[in-house]
């Protein structure tokens, strides 16, 4: 049923987000960052401005940090970047078929898209007591305040129910007031989420050197006290005398408004690998989502750093990206006097490995499922260190060979990491070009784990993923199959003109066939309802002969190809990792007007991403990670060229400049970046050792501080200094299409000789 609201005027706005913690902060910023000139409204419960939350039981608690201090941006921030914030304002209802969300005032918002990022409350303890003075949940900057009110004012035990690293922060700033604390936890080991049982012993061994009692294998039965807390009886029988009980068993989704919506909520609102939800539209973020990671498990990442990265990646698929949230859990905590670092999940390890020393406070231990790494604990380890395994853990590396190097706190992983990404372009013809390079690269050991490719680049590319063990044989039996034979005595330029104009006039068979050729029976075959001079429908056959496209989901090499949605003119991406590809992605990025048709896909019409950009490198980084990869593109037009001669030649030097690829590096950005890390760590000298370390765990510390490890880009062009005949980007010829292929092959040959074995094929 359709809510109704009590005010009959209706708040309209393009994006709606309801929710004002650090996901809904940064799905605002992220809309005005990406162009987004629409309205914003949020709507948070909270009566202040936005603030930061894991200094709540750190800084803050202690009274190092004032209010303003926690605050994530000055007020003025959310006027001057036009986000109407709405506080002390609840939400009723959402109503997803009717694009309207009611709050608790009877306001109604009518919204384009929705963002729920209403994160979540700390979940409450059953039993008898709990509503006694001395009693408290911990989530929100009032309930810090009142604690750390109440402590000062009852000096007493404390009773932690429960080991969240909430609660292990709350007992280590407690520690630091002078208070006796104990944990209460019905787990039989300290941080159980860790799964680790050297580390569970580490922890409960600090703990008790700290003064930290650990109850454990047990939770508590009832709290009493006349009218404030005196103490609580656990379940097998132990009391323990204290002035306060704090509950720290975990965190509840706020998802109590969205009853009767439709929309579909599991401990967290469900959303897939964009993060929408199952209705049109709606999208979620934050503490408040359910989402499914690459293993097939659903998480709800109740963590700062996620909360983060899925608010600005959720608006950007508000806006139409499709980019997946694909992010590695990365969460960090501060327990009595280290900081750490946890990546991933450890439940599923089938082995775990060591690396470095506890007793130094400079240790890691990989966790490990049937060969891949699917988590990591570390602490005191260099960034760097910890940003490759990131990557080893979202790519799926497999370390099997490698457990000895793993092991050893002073071998280099970087290049375990690494990836070889190929970057193909489209180019007609030329494309022949590509299949001589992958030849030379294939004999050369150097194996892509990441294909990018654009037009003949995405049908070159398809090929390659789905062929990931002979690929350079089902490329060379691909071009085989769309050669044309020409006369065998003819001049080259002859030969030449004959294939251009053969293949302009009777198309090629197994690829495209030209409507003039095809009897008008229908109105839509009529010359002026064409859309398009040739039809492609020869070519789904012939890819579907060489790519199993429902396997292409396991292969190896991941394939990223770039389309262009004809009614908005956008680039999209399709992406073998999130997209279920089909030979019809494959043709859509392919479909040049006016020369071929739009294709359609799921009601959507795409043409040639090279309309936008003839070379998908960037898309590919951003997709894959623009760190540690050795980048190789392959230019199918040249930069140079001399002056053109006639019309034929400036018509090929035209081409030429509109899809040729330029790899620039931006000096001035490289410039920027590096003074930033020089002051950082001039910053960083001055800080007290304790306070650095604790600093050097942080997620975005990690990420931005952790990228030691360079990406290379090797371009492998076509030679500019020969003359090249007329429209070779025409010539499917069998001679036309050997002659690319060899020099591609030789080329290629050429390049790849002058690099670092060592360096460039570490995917052999």
């Amino acid at each position: 049923m359709t809510p109704t609201a009590t005010d009959s005027s209706i708040v309209k706005t393009d994006f709606l987000i309801v929710g004002a913690g650090i996901a809904a902060v940064e799905a605002a910023r992220a809309l005005r960052q990406e162009g987004a000139d629409g309205s914003i409204v949020i709507l948070g419960a909270e009566t202040g401005y936005p603030y930061n939350r894991p200094p709540l039981t750190k800084r803050f608690f202690s009274g190092r940090m004032t209010p303003e201090q926690l605050l994530m941006e000055k007020p003025e921030f959310f006027g001057d970047n036009r986000i109407d914030l709405r506080r002390a304002t609840e939400v009723k209802s959402v109503d997803p078929f009717a694009h309207i969300v009611i709050d608790k005032k009877g306001v109604a918002y009518a919204y384009g898209k929705l963002l729920l990022a209403t994160g979540a409350r700390a979940t409450r303890l059953h039993v008898p007591g709990v509503g006694l003075k001395g009693v408290f949940t911990f989530r929100t900057m009032a309930d810090s305040s009142l604690l750390r009110q109440w402590a000062e004012a009852n000096q007493g035990p404390v009773a932690i129910v429960g080991s969240s690293f909430i609660a292990m922060e709350l007992a280590t700033s407690l520690l630091a007031m002078g208070l006796k604390v104990t944990l209460i936890d019905r787990a039989s080991t300290v941080f159980p989420r860790i799964h680790s049982e050297t580390l569970s012993k580490y922890f409960l061994e600090r703990s008790k050197r700290h003064g930290i009692d650990v109850w454990s294998d047990t939770s508590v039965k009832q709290i009493y006290g006349p009218e404030k807390v005196s103490g609580l009886v656990t379940k097998d029988g132990r009391k323990l005398d204290c002035v306060t009980v704090i509950i720290a068993i975990g965190a509840t989704p706020n998802t109590d408004y969205l009853s009767h919506s439709g929309i579909e909520v599991d401990d967290g609102v469900l959303v897939d690998e964009f993060l929408q939800t199952n209705q049109a539209d709606v999208f979620a973020a934050g503490d408040v989502v359910s989402y499914m990671d690459r293993y097939g498990h659903r998480h709800r990442a109740r963590h700062w750093e996620n909360a983060r990265k899925q608010g600005r990646i959720a608006a950007k698929n508000m806006l139409g990206q499709r980019v997946p949230y694909n992010s590695v859990l990365h969460y960090f905590s501060d327990f009595l006097d280290f900081s750490f670092t946890f990546l991933g999940t450890s439940e599923s390890a089938d082995r775990r490995i060591a690396r470095g020393s506890l007793a130094e406070k400079s240790f890691a231990e990989f966790y490990i499922h049937a060969d891949r790494v699917i988590g990591f604990f570390s602490t005191g380890r260099p960034p760097e260190e910890t940003q490759v395994v990131e990557t080893l853990i979202r790519d799926q590396v497999d370390v099997s060979a490698a457990y000895a190097q793993l092991a050893d706190a002073n071998a280099d992983i970087t290049a375990l990491a690494r990836e070889t990404v190929l970057i193909l372009q489209g180019g007609g013809a030329l494309g022949a070009f590509e299949c001589g390079v992958v030849q030379a690269m294939d004999e050369a050991r150097i194996k892509p784990r990441v294909v990018g490719g654009v037009s003949i680049g995405a049908i070159n590319g398809a090929i390659i993923a789905g062929n990931p063990h002979n690929y350079s044989a089902a490329l060379n039996a691909f071009w085989k199959d769309i050669s044309v034979e020409g006369p065998q005595m003819a001049p080259s330029s002859l030969a030449n003109a004959f294939a251009v104009g053969a293949t302009m006039t009777m198309g090629i068979p197994d690829f495209f066939k030209p409507r003039w050729l095809s009897p008008v029976v229908r109105e839509e075959y009529w010359p002026s309802q064409w859309t398009s001079l040739y039809d492609v429908s020869p070519l789904k056959r012939l890819l579907e002969k060489y790519v199993d496209f429902p396997s292409l989901a396991e292969s190896p090499i991941r394939l990223i190809v770039t389309a262009v949605e004809v009614d908005k003119g956008e680039l999209v991406v399709f992406d073998s990792r999130t997209d279920n590809i089909t030979a019809e992605h494959i043709m859509a990025s392919g479909s040049l007007p006016p020369m071929f048709p739009w294709t359609t896909i799921d009601g959507r019409h795409y043409w040639d991403g090279g309309i936008i950009s003839n070379s998908p490198l960037e898309h590919v980084l951003n997709r894959s990670g623009a760190d540690n990869k050795q980048v190789f593109v392959v230019n199918l037009f040249p930069g140079e060229r001399p002056l053109p001669t006639n019309l034929s030649e400036v018509f090929t030097r035209r081409d030429e400049i509109i899809y040729g690829e330029r790899v620039r590096n931006d000096s001035q950005t490289l410039e920027l970046t590096q003074d930033f890390r020089a002051l950082v760590n001039e910053i960083m000298a001055t800080v007290d050792p304790e306070d650095a370390a604790r600093l050097r765990q942080r997620p975005r510390y990690v990420h931005l501080m952790g990228r030691e490890s360079t990406t290379s880009i090797v371009t492998i062009a076509r030679d500019g200094t020969a003359k090249e005949p007329f429209a070779a980007h025409y010539d499917f010829s069998a001679q036309g299409v050997s002659r690319q292929q060899r020099e591609g092959y030789l080329t290629a040959q050429r390049c790849l000789a002058s690099l670092d074995p060592r360096a460039e094929r570490v995917d052999a």
